[in-house]
């Protein structure tokens, strides 16, 4: 079956560090006459390098996330599923394409009929009048460590299991339309109208190729870069709890030898409408066993009505003696009644009595009680009272204890004033008496210099020569500094 040139199946891959699978998963995409569009997820290993092979040759492109794709750069470090799904949806909407797939990396999806790709078998899906595709999923996990970048998968892997339950559903391929993929987690493409179409195309899964590369996959790549929030809502919960050591490889024995004749066979026998009407059939068995069962305590009840009815007749039977029993009672009764009645009277009355004095009690009480709440009111309010004159007498007591240490503060200071005072006081002394001693001097030079005006030249030298020493005692600097003393000292004398 030839395929129209105008029809077209466009597979949008995710990838991360898948570098070793990456070639196989996009050329057997291509052979079965499917494109790709790439979403590398920031891997660190050759994965780019290898899909680029492919270029122009079934690749659209390879788009960069987050950078490429909208995102926040932090997406980069971290694996956000959800964000994912989300660029996928959107892609859905924007590439050219008559057929979209929902792909990872390390899938290899086919057709149910051998003779038709993958490409051809989805036309055939649409011309019956369905616009979606549900995979059949068969694990391959590794029962020996020897597999190693380029080798034939078919051939390594030879042994498969059906998919876990919660990984059953992949309805991973819809008619170009509005998507949902982000509700279910990417297992199921939701769109307007959905008819799946009942026999399930094959897909054959490799998450794990080696005990090496399913460590580096799971403990070091995907467990620290889970989102919190996905981590929650239990994304890859198959993998919680593996430690580094645990064996990945399985035992032949555990598994199935793959058979893709006799699996193709069983997605015909057991297409999604056998598994409706077994459902079906089950649901009818079920609630055929409940009516047999609502039937058997039917007749159960009946019997237990009957019982009940017969028990019912001698209960009414002793009803009746019990009823002529009491009437005689009563006829006693009320002979005791009429013969009670005057002293019930009498209580009566006493009862009135007390019932008045109680009333008097209880309003004394009440009075009382007011009393003692406005008692209470005053004393809490005294109380409040109390502790602000407290805190004020405290907070007193400690402005009286400041003052003190600044009085004594003061007192201190004053000493030492007086003390400086007391010091300035002798030192003005001690300059006033070197200043009359320099006065009683320079008289009696000036004496000497009256008597002496006709001595010689050289009397006149000793003279100047003595003169000048006055003067540079008088420009010396302990007369410089006791200046302000000697100009206090004035003040203080007053003159």
């Amino acid at each position: 079956m030839d395929t129209p040139k105008s029809f077209s199946v466009t597979a949008i891959m995710a990838a991360y560090n898948e570098e070793d699978i990456i070639g196989l998963s996009i050329q057997h995409l291509v052979e079965q006459g499917v494109s790709v569009y790439l979403i590398d997820r920031a891997s660190t290993d050759a994965t780019v390098a290898e899909a680029q092979r492919f270029a122009g040759k079934g690749l659209i492109a390879i788009e960069r996330f987050p950078d490429e794709s909208g995102f926040p750069a932090q997406d980069a470090q971290r694996s956000t599923w959800g964000r994912i799904l989300e660029r996928k949806q959107k892609l859905a909407q924007e590439l050219d394409g008559d057929w979209f797939i929902h792909h990872d990396a390390d899938e290899f999806r086919e057709s149910p009929w051998p003779h038709l790709d993958l490409c051809q078998a989805i036309r055939r899906v649409e011309e019956a009048g369905y616009n979606a595709i549900d995979f059949a999923t068969f694990g391959f996990p590794p029962t020996d460590d020897n597999y190693r970048k380029g080798d034939d998968l078919r051939a390594t892997f030879r042994y498969c299991e059906p998919a876990r339950r919660f990984d059953r559903l992949r309805i991973n391929a819809w008619k170009k339309s509005s998507v949902d993929l982000l509700s279910s987690g990417g297992h199921e493409a939701i769109v307007p109208e959905r008819r799946v179409f009942p026999i399930r195309f094959l897909l054959r899964h490799y998450p794990i190729r080696n005990q090496a590369q399913g460590e580096r996959k799971i403990l070091q790549e995907r467990e620290p870069r889970r989102d919190p929030a996905e981590r929650e809502l239990g994304s890859y919960a198959q993998y919680d709890g593996m430690e580094s050591g645990a064996s990945l490889i399985r035992d032949p024995a555990t598994l199935t030898a793959y058979d893709p004749d006799a699996i193709r066979l069983q997605l015909f026998l057991r297409h999604r409408g056998v598994e409706e009407l077994e459902s079906a059939l089950a649901v009818s068995e079920h609630d055929l066993d409940v009516a047999q069962k609502e039937g058997t305590i039917r007749s159960e009840e009946a019997e237990r009505s009957r019982r009940e009815q017969v028990a019912a007749s001698r209960e009414t039977e002793q009803a009746r003696e019990e009823r002529d029993a009491l009437a005689r009672t009563l006829v006693e009764v009320e002979g005791q009644r009429s013969a009670l009645a005057r002293p019930l009277e009498a209580a009566k009355w006493e009862r009135d009595e007390l019932d008045r004095t109680l009333d008097e009690v209880e309003g004394e009480r009440d009075t009382l009680a007011r009393t003692l709440e406005a008692i209470e009111r005053e004393r809490d309010t005294l109380a409040r009272a109390l502790e602000e004159v407290r805190g004020q007498r405290d907070s007193l007591a400690h402005t009286l204890s400041d003052v003190q240490a600044q009085r004594d503060s003061l007192a201190g200071r004053l000493s030492d004033v007086q003390a400086q005072r007391d010091s300035l006081v002798r030192t003005l002394e001690e300059v006033e008496a070197q200043r009359d001693s320099l006065a009683r001097t320079l008289s009696e030079v000036q004496a000497q210099r009256d008597a002496l005006t006709h001595s010689n030249s050289e009397l006149g030298a000793d003279l100047a020569r003595l003169q000048a020493r006055i003067d540079e005692l008088l420009s010396s600097w302990s007369w410089r500094a006791t200046g302000p003393a000697r100009e206090v000292l004035r003040r203080l004398r007053g003159t």
